[in-house]
């Protein structure tokens, strides 16, 4: 997962942020992972952004429901990069890329297996 936090946005790094803090304070977030209020305060007013090494602080730190929260942060924000990418290029030139064709595989075998679980609708 280090790639996929490398490459995420200040909005989302504050996204995150947000969701830590909706169960714990400034200071008991500030104590988990490892730096001080007035860091937390600068992320939250812009000044500066969480590094990487703090974003996978706070996926640690993070409680169940808030992991998964995390996790759709990085995906969406992820995501939103390929869509832009995808509207910048020719669609044939990303389609020959190996790691997009891995990625349709998975996504491929993923909604396969959502439908062949779901009730069918008869």
């Amino acid at each position: 997962m280090e790639k996929a936090i490398h490459n995420l946005g200040k909005d989302a790094r504050l996204h995150i942020i947000h969701i830590l803090l909706q169960n714990r304070s400034k200071k008991e977030l500030a104590d988990e992972l490892g730096i001080t209020p007035a860091a937390i305060t600068k992320y939250l007013k812009g000044i500066t952004h969480p590094s990487d090494e703090i974003i996978e602080k706070c996926i640690e730190v993070a409680k169940e429901d808030e992991y998964y929260e995390i996790i759709k942060i990085i995906i969406s924000d992820i995501t939103e990069a390929l869509i832009e990418l995808s509207r910048e290029i020719d669609i044939e030139k990303i389609m020959e890329n190996e790691n997009v064709q891995k990625l349709k595989k998975l996504l491929d075998k993923a909604f396969d297996k959502m439908l062949s679980t779901s009730p069918s609708f008869v």
